[in-house]
């Protein structure tokens, strides 16, 4: 299973000025706000962590739909390259983090990351695309369909629907083997999918 998050840093909800001042004791574990203090910039270390939690998180509710998520019982535990676990009690979730200047992307598994089944992508929307609510999520969607049309065996016809709050990936019609997540905040819309075991999608 898979999940993933995007944090926009230059949305004006992201910055330090817009937290709450018990932000951090309310949504980070003791040793992740001693990594905060340390680090030379955290306000962009605060939302990978973010971003590790949520994506975590999604992968922990589809194992558990009464999953609740509280911030602060996920803990992310990153290596310098960016990749490591964030730990729920004694589950441990494999996380992966991409961050430049402007925005963060976490995926988490709940098993080893297979590079041969995940496919992922993030796209920056026009700030005219902002003024229409439905159009991140549209355009989450939509990035995931053109990413994963190559990936379709005998060219099916690809479509995101819902199970609950769950995105799920339809091939012709029929729900696929892929497990899918979504995101979007601010200008940035991403998603990540853990492909089938041979690699390609097929209903």
């Amino acid at each position: 299973m898979i999940g993933n998050d995007v944090v926009d840093l230059r949305d004006a909800g992201a910055q330090a000025g817009a937290r709450h001042p018990r932000f951090d004791e309310r949504i980070f574990a003791p040793e992740e706000r001693a990594t905060l203090a340390a680090d030379d910039c955290p306000d962009r270390l605060r939302w990978i962590f973010w971003a590790a939690k949520e994506a975590a998180y999604k992968v922990a509710r589809k194992r558990d739909r009464a999953c609740v998520f509280s911030p602060v019982r996920f803990v992310v535990k990153l290596s310098a390259s960016s990749e490591g676990v964030v730990e729920l009690g004694a589950a441990r979730f494999p996380v992966r983090v991409m961050a430049s200047s402007g925005v963060v992307h976490a995926v988490a598994t709940d098993a080893a990351f297979s590079d041969a089944r995940l496919c992922m992508g993030v796209r920056e929307l026009p700030p005219e695309a902002l003024l229409d609510p439905a159009a991140p999520g549209r355009a989450a969607r939509e990035l995931a369909v053109s990413h994963l049309r190559s990936r379709c065996a005998e060219g099916g016809a690809l479509r995101v629907a819902r199970d609950g709050r769950i995105p799920v990936l339809e091939v012709d019609g029929e729900r696929s083997a892929a497990d899918l997540s979504l995101s979007h905040h601010g200008r940035w819309v991403a998603f990540a999918c853990q492909l089938p075991e041979r690699g390609e999608l097929s209903a």
